[in-house]
């Protein structure tokens, strides 16, 4: 199985914005099910696919031609909110490839897909709703961020063994870490409704940070909480700021003071992990972080938790 990085974004293509809420970031309508030939053959359930712009050179024909059922799609798309010169581009949903088109039937499913020809469609499972910028997806490929850095201007495999070296050495093939990857937000994604106090599943120390990171996340949380959750604890090696506790079920994502989650404030910089206890307190106004990064306990809680007063917050690299 491949990786692929999908160029979808739409700064300078309105098509493809258009074509998001079509067929990527919801199901496939019925209405558009039914004007796709009979005789091509679909997975049953929720439909969802994407295409690769069919270019007069014909460059995209080969990789329609490569991309195989199975393969992990990773989509830069376009966020759109606020005015256009606000949008930005980053890695918003990841996939994998369900099913394949005949070629003689591009055009039709196509036009019934995206009310135009113009596109080589492949089928998508359902997609996954992520949110990394560029810079934080260069750092999942290499901690030193060398690589991929920027926003792919066309749609590509992940295949230098050079830039993906450490990857390799990690999970033992680019496809390994991709499976890791897409199973961390799965769990997270199945309901949206409750906040971060469930109980997550059984753990065990033999464990590795992306499986604890993946149970961390299964509890029940919007989806855009469920990135911010996996991010923070990644960031923070699944450990508390304060204590450095380390047991999945008793830490939360915390937003820094002044940070919301509805206005977009979801960023590794918006947040710290912390023990569901600190949490409320820092919530409650009772514990604070100074600008340089200590611990002041407020009355009421020093009585409780002294020996955590003026204790220097394990920042990662990040600005508290």
């Amino acid at each position: 199985m491949a990786v692929w990085m999908i160029a979808a974004g739409g700064l300078l293509d309105k098509a493809s914005i258009d074509n998001y809420s079509k067929t990527l970031s919801s199901p496939i309508s019925a209405a558009r099910r039914a004007l796709i030939p009979s005789s091509v053959s679909l997975p049953s359930g929720d439909l969802y696919a994407w295409g690769f712009p069919d270019t007069p050179k014909g460059g995209n024909r080969k990789k329609i031609a490569d991309i195989a059922i199975g393969d992990t799609c990773f989509f830069c798309t376009t966020d759109v909110a606020g005015k256009r010169k606000d949008w930005k581009n980053a890695y918003r949903w990841v996939a994998r490839v369900s099913g394949k088109v005949d070629p003689e039937y591009f055009s039709s499913v196509s036009e019934a897909f995206w009310d135009s020809e113009k596109y080589l469609p492949y089928l998508l499972e359902k997609p996954v709703p992520i949110d990394l910028s560029f810079e934080e997806f260069s750092k999942l490929i290499d901690p030193s961020g060398a690589f991929y850095k920027k926003s792919p201007q066309g749609s590509t495999k992940l295949a230098d063994p050079f830039k993906l070296s450490y990857l390799i050495s990690q999970y033992g093939s680019v496809d390994n870490w991709a499976e890791s990857f897409i199973q961390t937000p799965v769990a997270a994604s199945k309901s949206f409704g409750a906040g971060d106090g469930n109980a997550a599943p059984g753990l065990s120390d033999s464990d590795s940070l992306e499986d604890r990171a993946a149970k961390f996340c299964s509890v029940e949380v919007r989806p855009e909480q469920a990135s911010f959750r996996r991010k923070l604890f990644i960031a923070y090696n699944g450990r508390c700021v304060i204590t450095g506790c380390s047991v999945v079920q008793a830490l939360d994502a915390a937003h820094r003071r002044g940070r919301k989650w509805r206005d977009g404030h979801n960023d590794i910089r918006d947040g710290l992990l912390m023990r569901k206890d600190l949490h409320a307190l820092y919530d409650a106004g009772l514990l604070r972080i100074s600008d340089d990064g200590y611990v002041q306990l407020v009355e009421g809680a020093l009585e409780h938790y002294p020996e955590l007063d003026g204790v220097q917050v394990a920042c990662v690299g990040l600005v508290v």
